[in-house]
């Protein structure tokens, strides 16, 4: 079926439901009305888990210094980021009790322990479900879209 989840490594962890997450969308994943799209919680092809960030990771107590954290993390890694991409927001508790109640789907957000990106993480479960894509956009607060290049 749809629900499957990565091979758990070694110390996996999942976060805790009042933590949060940062998930990069693609300029095309942003509508013309600053919006978040669909697609941007949509497995790419060959992926079995969505890419995101945990922001607590960070020990920062306020939003742009954890994000600056993550863009740190990404630009280690060789990732490019476009100038008009967004990173999205989510709650870990949130996201996980709307698919739940709206969808019957299961999904977790596990901590990848990436040696390169120590706050990687896998939102994983469902997040094949087609479904749970809108349900995560949707659970994204509309001030919880922020610049990926400042």
């Amino acid at each position: 079926g749809m629900v499957h989840l990565v091979q758990q490594p070694p110390g996996w962890r999942e976060l805790p439901p009042t933590h949060h997450v940062a998930r990069y969308c693609r300029p095309r994943d942003i509508g013309m009305t600053g919006q978040l799209i669909d697609t941007a919680f949509r497995l790419r092809p060959g992926e079995e888990y969505l890419s995101a960030n945990w922001l607590e990771y960070f020990h920062a107590a306020d939003r742009p210094t954890q994000l600056a954290g993550v863009r740190l993390a990404l630009a280690g890694k060789g990732f490019r980021m476009a100038r008009t991409a967004r990173f999205a927001v989510l709650n870990v508790g949130a996201a996980v009790s709307r698919c739940q109640e709206s969808l019957d789907a299961p999904i977790q957000f596990i901590v990848l322990d990436d040696p390169r990106d120590p706050s990687h993480t896998g939102i994983c479960g469902s997040a094949a479900h087609s479904a749970v894509a809108a349900v995560l956009a949707a659970a994204v607060a509309p001030d919880g879209l922020y610049p990926a290049i400042i």
